[in-house]
């Protein structure tokens, strides 16, 4: 990964329980997009391994992973896509969901990211949020996404620190979409705001996500 790369980079922010994993997937499927959740990074990682059981310990309690080391397995994995080629910079846009968390993640990755749009997956429900995520829970045996503490601690985490992030990044390129709504609506709201982008500034070939819209 050459020190100068800058990735186009598509963000998905949303508390826990929005939504923003499903979208993220099934946006991946696009050939222009690259979907990197940082959540299946770390749950991907041996949890016998050094790295594996250090991310353990903090998830399993509800708390954020340390910056220092978030930025560096998520920079490593970069370079794994890369060296397999499955993320090229001059073809690929990343799209981006549970990174940058907060502020000063953001900070750190400005210089190898071009944002050039935020999601914001908003619900304001916050007891729809969590019998979301304890229906992942059980579907993806999340055991601790069960835990009504471990779930507090999550979604105080998302209003202390990442929504805090969205202040670091252009209100205009900032765009609020109601997580609340099912999630084809969700998809429905994406896809029409990434489409007029791509009308407009060229960066994505122009037939992907029309075909995806309709």
């Amino acid at each position: 990964m050459a020190a100068s790369t800058k990735y186009r980079t598509i963000l998905l922010f949303g508390m826990p329980g929005s939504g923003k994993g499903t979208q993220g997937a099934i946006l991946g499927q696009l050939p222009d997009l690259v979907h990197i959740s940082c959540g299946d990074v770390f749950r991907k990682l041996p949890k016998h391994g050094e790295l594996g059981r250090e991310i353990v310990r903090y998830t399993s309690q509800g708390w954020l992973v340390p910056d220092d080391l978030t930025v560096r397995i998520w920079e490593r994995h970069i370079q794994i896509l890369e060296m397999q080629e499955l993320l090229l910079p001059e073809m690929h846009t990343l799209l981006l969901d549970g990174l940058p968390r907060n502020y000063e993640q953001a900070v750190r990755l400005d210089h190898m990211l071009d944002v050039v749009q935020v999601f914001h997956l908003d619900i304001n429900d916050q007891e729809k949020a969590s019998e979301r995520l304890k229906a992942r829970a059980l579907r993806e045996n999340r055991l601790d996404d069960t835990n009504d503490e471990v779930i507090a601690r999550r979604l105080k985490s998302y209003r202390d620190e990442t929504v805090q992030t969205l202040s670091y990044y252009d209100p205009s390129i900032v765009y609020h979409i109601d997580a609340a709504q099912s999630p084809l609506d969700v998809l429905r709201d994406i896809v029409d705001r990434m489409a007029t982008l791509q009308r407009s500034s060229g960066w994505q070939k122009p037939t992907v996500l029309s075909e995806l819209a309709l």
